[in-house]
């Protein structure tokens, strides 16, 4: 899915980004600048924001279910990015419309085989 059109940025990149930032020993809280940064692009016109950060809540969540990066790296960057949109109403309806679908579509993570 094409996240930004502007720099031709797929969920892919964005997921391939992530993995890279959350495996750092003090991982930066990873917002669209700091994402967009680490694949050496520059926002534009900005209206990919809202996408992009609901797109990096649940690429973190896939990867922590994946087990490609720390489920606690994770569970923090989640925690602080909740944290840095509680004053937007408009970041906070995308991810409260994001969890919800979460919720609906989750199915319980399988004990890995031994």
């Amino acid at each position: 899915m094409i996240i930004c059109s502007c720099n031709q940025i797929s969920d892919t990149d964005l997921e391939a980004a992530l993995v890279e930032i959350l495996s750092q020993p003090d991982a930066p809280l990873p917002t669209p600048g700091v994402v967009y940064r680490h694949m050496s692009k520059k926002m534009r016109c900005c209206g990919c924001a809202p996408l992009a950060v609901t797109t990096i809540y649940a690429k973190i969540d896939a990867l922590a279910r994946k087990g490609l990066v720390c489920p606690y790296a994770c569970a923090a960057a989640q925690g602080r990015l909740e944290k840095s949109i509680e004053n937007d109403p408009i970041q906070q309806r995308h991810l409260k419309a994001m969890l919800k679908l979460r919720s609906l579509t989750d199915a319980p993570v399988p004990e890995p085989a031994q």
